[in-house]
């Protein structure tokens, strides 16, 4: 049996890893599944996926938790020639912290695990319970710092997120510590042998019209007087991003990484002719989906409309165009797009 370790945010898994069952991914119902839970599907009988993504997730604790779980299973004795990584990164902007138990333990010593077994909001615990922990939170977790809005954990860190994004976050400090981990990340599975390794994003990380003009939403061909669903469903509207031909990183600590990364050998870009390069997952999906897709999914773009009728689904566009890949298009992806990269072959 094959091993594949993936990461992501929740693009990947729709809950947070490890909180009570390494597994709690594979019990999603099927109009909720990722890539993730469609790659196992199609693979079930040669490869056992263990999903490492969880919601907020950040490029930083993708790479950590990839790195943990591939440890984990050389220690069993599995081997490197029977190992496959993947790892779908997040958006550029997201970060966390990583928090030790003697700084919560004081504001409330019992405190261990939240109610009803779930976790603090924002935050990942990836440790294998029974192994390298007891209980949820033993050894501390990372704050996730996610979307940037209010979190209800035992310690009062919000300040320090919302100062840290005012005072330090850009693009190229992101940059800089993401490919620093790439480039650790791809040390350690080569030092262990392990050469079956692909990337890809959630969305657009590297062209610097579409991060410039933002994305939301993207109307970015179609009038702004039209409505959202007539600009993503109708005419699958995204950035042209065409004229930028290569990666371009013009600080030169982010070049002192960026130049060790093979992109073109370890990165899937969604591609189109003449429109759009250096994509992601997200606009992949916005030009991939089509009412009349076959099967008897729930035929959305997002899986936040599953059970909407056409008239909720535009409503919803309007208070947000932004949603996860439905599972419609998260099996199209996979029998298209995964399947035939080279590490499956």
């Amino acid at each position: 049996m094959k091993h594949i370790v993936v990461s992501g945010c929740s693009f990947t898994n729709n809950f947070r890893i490890n909180i009570g069952d390494e597994r709690r991914w594979e019990n999603d119902p099927m109009e909720d599944w990722t890539w993730a839970n469609w790659l196992q599907h199609h693979l079930k009988d040669t490869h056992t996926l263990h999903n490492y993504g969880t919601i907020t997730h950040d490029n930083k604790n993708i790479v950590r938790s990839i790195i943990y779980k591939v440890s984990d299973l050389l220690k069993s004795g599995v081997s490197p020639d029977d190992i496959i990584v993947v790892a779908q990164f997040t958006t550029l902007i997201r970060n966390s912290f990583f928090i030790t138990p003697e700084k919560y333990h004081p504001v409330n010593p019992m405190i261990r695990f939240k109610r009803n077994d779930e976790s603090w909001a924002h935050t990942t615990d990836y440790l294998i319970n029974g192994k390298d922990k007891n209980s949820p939170y033993e050894h501390g977790y990372f704050h996730l710092t996610g979307g940037y809005n209010p979190t209800n954990n035992p310690i009062n860190i919000d300040p320090v997120v919302f100062e840290w994004l005012d005072k330090v976050m850009t693009y190229n400090e992101r940059y800089f510590e993401w490919f620093e981990y790439i480039n650790m990340l791809l040390n350690f599975l080569n030092v262990n042998g392990i050469t079956k390794i692909k990337f890809f994003n959630m969305s657009n990380n590297f062209s610097k019209k579409y991060l410039n003009e933002g994305r939301t939403p993207p109307y970015y061909h179609t009038p702004k007087e039209k409505s959202v669903y007539e600009c993503i469903i109708e005419n699958r509207d995204i950035c042209d991003t065409w004229e930028q031909k290569e990666l371009q990183f013009e600080n030169s600590y982010v070049k002192s990484y960026a130049d060790k990364i093979d992109f073109k050998k370890y990165f899937w870009f969604f591609e189109e002719n003449s429109l759009h390069l250096f994509g992601g997952m997200i606009e992949w999906s916005i030009r991939n989906f089509d009412y009349n897709m076959g099967g008897d999914l729930p035929k959305v773009l997002w899986r936040e409309m599953n059970g909407m009728d056409l008239e909720e689904q535009k409503k919803y566009l309007e208070r947000s165009w932004y949603g996860h890949t439905s599972s419609i298009l998260t099996k199209k992806f996979v029998e298209d797009v995964v399947l035939n990269w080279e590490i499956f072959k």
